[in-house]
């Protein structure tokens, strides 16, 4: 049985993984960076499940800096730089755990354009997307992420 760590701002991929993939696999969650990293430092996890996008998460707790990124590359401008880190937020958790030494595969549910799933894989190894909640298809993408195909 896969042991497969889902890493969101709320609870909707739990839930569908529960759901439609049912006793496929254990389940852990977590709704941070922080509560992510403390997960694959206790537990074994075969398979990373990130959303990209974590627009409810409190600013103190998004990895990324918005203040920083704001002056890097927005030229000061706060609001643009904290949609840019919300939109970009499980990229950034997948790049805080691969410093942290953890390379288990990862999966985004995000219709995820190829260049941006190629700069993802070049950047952080074995990186996967499926683009909808299509339960099939996730099944199809974790058996191939099992067995060490690329997606």
């Amino acid at each position: 049985m896969a042991r497969i760590l889902i890493v969101e701002d709320g609870t909707e991929y739990l839930d569908f993984f529960r759901l439609f993939l049912g006793g496929e696999a254990d389940y852990q969650q977590a709704q941070s960076c922080e509560d992510a990293l403390e997960i694959l430092g206790d537990e074994v996890v075969d398979v990373v499940v990130l959303d990209m996008r974590f627009d409810r998460t409190p600013e103190e707790d998004l990895v990324g800096g918005v203040e920083e990124t704001a002056g890097a590359y927005f030229g000061g401008d706060l609001d643009r730089a904290q949609r840019y880190v919300q939109d970009n937020q499980g990229a950034m958790i997948l790049a805080r755990m691969r410093e942290a030494g953890h390379n288990q595969p990862a999966l985004f549910v995000t219709d995820m354009p190829g260049r941006k799933l190629e700069n993802l894989r070049e950047l952080y190894g074995r990186v996967h997307a499926v683009p909808t909640f299509d339960a099939a298809a996730i099944r199809s993408e974790l058996e191939a992420v099992s067995k060490g195909e690329e997606g």
